[in-house]
């Protein structure tokens, strides 16, 4: 049997306009693996006006232990009459459905109601829980000695008090929660998910400028932290803005975000339709403003390319910050090391040069232990004529367009090492090939972005996104990208083609069909997903 909750959660909703059902159990013990309900108490209320109760005791079919006699007030004569939890349960889904659920020490009450019903093959009721015990440390501080229910009761003077027996317990509850929310109110906690966030909060909050996250919208789109001066401090993006915005004043244990707090005078907020609007905006911005609190606007400075240098004697890979003189480019890559890995996979398969004397055609010297193991050509005594290194530094050319090949090279070998069960090796191998994948992949989905001019696509909710050579246009005057891409727009081109391989979406034109050369294409899917799985264990 199913039971179907309706849907509650509208974060953007008012707190006087939500159902929430205060519920506590009495059970034989503290863990629901080996102990059962014997209580079931809830009160349901909606701004601040109690709509029902609920009440049953629960034969738990199991003895109950004396301490816990002791405690309630419940023994096995009391429960002797009792329905089973096989009754109880579904009656209190019905009266809970639609309700926000809350409970003092939620995770206590939620943990018994979860394992029961998951036994008897019934939905689990919606959660996260409120708890009160962690709203109470999080409005009242250092004005209570402690969150117990019977210390809150007091503290707010509750009519019912608590005495370990269910209803009760969540009569006192709903009265010491309709109390927190009233000094809840005065901190700016005033909608469900300024609620939620209240609860997910960490550290210590920062009531004092709470106030800046007023008048934000409840929906998706990226949010600006400016100075006194109007400098823009840090960027971000959130599916509902003001609740993420808030969430920075409820508490937070990081450094930066003190700091980060205590500089803002401000906070911005500029709406957003899709998802892919809110990533690219947020880069666009980090990459225009430099944040001085982001830290992934400073990762392009430490991003590079391999550069096939054509324009050397005897052309090789080089790892390179910026794009000049002739040549070919894979990249940008995050950091020089996952370039360099990627350049290694690439010499394992073309014999070029990898020393960094300069040469000219006729320059000669002693070769290294690369040319004698078969490694390198060897230009420096000699030994390969320049035709034959033009033809390989063509292959090497072709491969990176068209990489099937070269890719079954890398992974045969990898796989040999390893059933020489020669592993350090096989792992750099393998560390190698995922560093050249992902830059493949990457180039690919990047370059027929680019290529394709203006290119319009429609989401499954109709709405119409146009992009630029790879930059979404958003005001209409957005200037496109050449390749490679530069580094500093690194992050927007991911994010727009990230989102692009993975929304269902239906193209409405482009100036130039987005296509992809077909050779190599299921190779780097297939080692992409090989690889993926295989750090993931």
């Amino acid at each position: 049997m199913r039971v179907v909750q309706s849907s509650f959660e509208d974060l953007g909703a008012p707190l006087s306009q939500v159902t929430f059902c205060f519920v506590d159990l009495e059970t034989t013990g503290g863990s629901p693996a080996d102990s059962r309900i014997t209580e079931i108490g809830a009160v349901t209320y909606r701004g601040g006006e109690r709509l029902g109760s609920f009440q049953t005791l629960v034969d738990p079919e199991t003895p109950i232990p004396r301490f816990i006699t002791h405690l309630t007030g419940i023994d096995e004569l009391t429960v002797r009459d009792a329905p089973p939890i096989e009754s109880a349960l579904p009656s209190f889904l019905e009266f809970a459905r639609g309700a926000v659920l809350v409970a003092h020490n939620a995770s206590f009450d939620y943990r018994f109601l979860c394992a029961e019903a998951d036994r008897l093959d019934y939905d689990r009721p919606p959660g996260p829980p409120v708890c009160t015990a962690k709203l109470a440390r999080r409005v009242l501080q250092s004005e209570v000695p402690n969150a117990r229910l019977a210390t809150l009761a007091d503290y707010f003077r509750t009519a019912t008090r608590p005495r370990h027996r269910a209803l009760a317990d969540a009569e006192a509850c709903a009265e010491v929660f309709h109390g927190l929310l009233d000094l809840g109110g005065r901190l700016g906690i005033l909608t469900l998910s300024d609620l939620r966030e209240a609860m997910r909060a960490r550290g210590t909050p920062h009531w004092g400028k709470a106030s800046m996250a007023d008048g934000l919208p409840n929906g998706p789109g990226v949010y600006l932290f400016r100075s006194r001066d109007g400098a823009v401090l840090y960027v971000g993006k959130a599916k509902d803005v003001r609740a993420r915005v808030r969430s920075y004043f409820y508490g937070d244990d990081r450094k930066r975000i003190d700091d980060l707090l205590a500089s803002a005078e401000g906070v911005e907020a500029i709406p957003c339709r899709t998802e892919v609007e809110a990533l690219v905006l947020e880069a666009r911005l980090i990459r225009r403003h430099s944040p001085p609190y982001n830290r992934r606007g400073k990762a392009w400075r430490r991003a590079c390319y391999l550069k096939l240098d054509l324009a050397e004697a005897w052309p090789r890979l080089k790892v390179v910050r910026k794009v000049s003189g002739d040549g070919a480019y894979l990249g940008p890559f995050r950091s020089s090391k996952q370039a360099t890995l990627a350049k290694e996979a690439l010499e394992e398969v073309v014999p070029i040069r990898r020393c960094t004397r300069s040469m000219g055609r006729s320059t000669r010297f002693s070769p290294c232990a690369l040319a004698d193991l078969g490694r390198c050509a060897a230009p420096c005594d000699g030994q390969v004529a320049p035709e034959r290194y033009e033809e390989l530094v063509r292959s090497l050319h072709s491969f990176l367009l068209r990489p099937g090949g070269l890719l079954a090279a890398l992974e045969e070998r990898m796989e040999a090492l390893a059933e020489a069960e020669r592993f350090e090796e096989a792992g750099l191998a393998r560390d190698r090939l995922r560093a050249l994948v992902a830059a493949l992949a990457r180039a690919r989905i990047e370059r027929w972005l680019v290529d394709a001019g203006r290119l319009e696509v429609e989401s499954e909710e109709g709405l119409r996104l146009a992009f630029r050579e790879g930059a979404l246009v958003r005001r209409g005057d957005e200037r496109g990208f050449t390749l490679p891409v530069p580094l500093d727009a690194a992050e927007e081109v991911r994010a727009a083609t990230s989102w692009l391989a993975k929304a269902p979406l239906r193209l409405v034109g482009a100036d130039r069909p987005p296509v992809e050369p077909i050779d190599g294409g299921e190779t780097i899917a297939r080692l992409a997903r090989r690889l993926a799985a295989a750090s993931s264990r």
